[in-house]
């Protein structure tokens, strides 16, 4: 009869067996990450029916990142895509007061990525089919789909790059990055939550050389019947107006997390 051992670490299935937990100084090295991101101003009030209770919008500002990460250690040299969405935002609490990006959601196109930053850390990742940077010289160009479904095309044009102040202040601000989100798990047979939390996962980035140029977003609704899991989620953020835009940002080094170091915040 299988038992659990309460000083190891489980996944699901936790029945086949569980591993030595990693220390707290344990990170997970992506050595080769292209990043573009995204960002501009919206409206403050539609934007914050998005922020859970407890967090606060620094600057309403909607923030659209897409990482293509390459030679990732846990993964074996593996690699996978993303888009994270996410607003500036601060956490008041009774322990905890701190800013960061608070993470309204992440697509992922491969598997074991979502179920490791998913329940296990709190990150709200789901999955999309997520396009390699498509390149024609100084422009770069990725798509996000669903089932064939395209919901987001990303553009970054004219791409230069950034001068060396730009780049130190950058390096700087990514030597320590709060991610924000918050984990749910719902409550088998419902409604309500057997979990429902603040949380910190902390992360670092080596930008090693940056780029800047203009950059389009551009969301295609979908119905019910094109995505009927997450149609919602993309019309929630297609209908967030574009105010006005900041210059878009390409960044490319290494990415480093830290889950062990993640916590509950209070």
């Amino acid at each position: 009869m299988f038992r659990f051992d309460e000083s190891k670490c489980y996944r699901m299935p936790a029945h086949f067996g569980g591993f030595d937990c990693p220390g707290p100084e344990a990170a997970l090295y992506y050595r080769d990450a292209v990043s573009i991101t995204f960002a501009y101003t919206t409206d403050e009030n539609q934007l914050a029916n998005y922020v859970p209770e407890g967090f606060e919008l620094v600057r309403p500002e909607l923030n659209i990142s897409y990482s293509q990460f390459r030679e990732i250690d846990w993964m074996a040299g593996g690699g996978y895509n993303l888009v994270q969405v996410s607003v500036p935002a601060r956490y008041n609490g009774k322990r905890d007061q701190l800013e960061g990006q608070f993470i309204l959601v992440v697509w992922e196109n491969k598997t074991w990525p979502i179920l490791g930053g998913r329940e296990e850390t709190g990150i709200p990742k789901i999955y999309a089919d997520i396009e390699d940077l498509h390149i024609i010289q100084p422009n770069y160009y990725t798509t996000a789909s669903y089932e064939g479904n395209t919901f987001l095309r990303l553009e970054m044009l004219g791409a230069k790059p950034v001068d060396w102040k730009t780049l130190a202040q950058m390096q700087t601000s990514a030597a320590t990055i709060n991610a924000l989100g918050w984990r749910y798990i719902p409550r088998v047979g419902g409604p309500g939550a057997d979990l429902s939390q603040p949380i910190l996962y902390p992360q670092d980035a080596e930008v090693h050389s940056a780029w800047t140029g203009s950059g389009t977003v551009k969301w295609t609704q979908l119905s019910w019947e094109q995505n009927p899991g997450q149609w919602h989620i993309i019309k929630a953020l297609a209908e967030l107006p574009m105010l006005e835009t900041t210059p878009t940002i390409m960044s490319k080094g290494i990415v480093i997390l830290k889950p062990n170091k993640g916590r509950v915040l209070k």
